[in-house]
């Protein structure tokens, strides 16, 4: 229970310090931001793509589609196919709350720097 205490606030610390460098940005497959996803989440893979509507899923489902196509330009339907086939216009309404939770939640937009 203390190493996990220990662990999250050291999280915590990076999100609060970290500044990306977005002139280094290296492109990345979206298995490869799905797999990071899941590390900072601390989920499974089948967890971050089952359909689940579950917060703790959710948000990080979010993250992973907002990264992979507004970060690095994935289109939409590729997101989706890798995210359990989930359709297009579901991945842009995941970019689109993605957005809207960034905007009132700097925690959240902090993560996605962080990821």
């Amino acid at each position: 229970m203390i190493r996990e205490k220990e662990l999250e606030i050291i999280r915590l610390r990076m999100m609060i310090n970290y500044k990306p460098d977005l002139d280094r940005l290296v492109p990345m497959s979206i298995e490869g931001i799905l797999c990071k996803v899941c590390e900072f989440y601390q989920l499974g893979y089948n967890e971050l793509i089952e359909r689940n509507r579950q917060t703790e899923r959710v948000i990080p489902r979010m993250a992973a589609a907002y990264i992979a196509c507004k970060v690095y330009r994935h289109t939409f339907k590729q997101v989706g196919i890798k995210m359990a086939n989930r359709d297009h216009s579901t991945i842009i309404n995941a970019c689109d709350k993605a957005i809207e939770f960034m905007a009132t939640n700097k925690v959240f937009a902090r993560q996605i720097n962080i990821i």
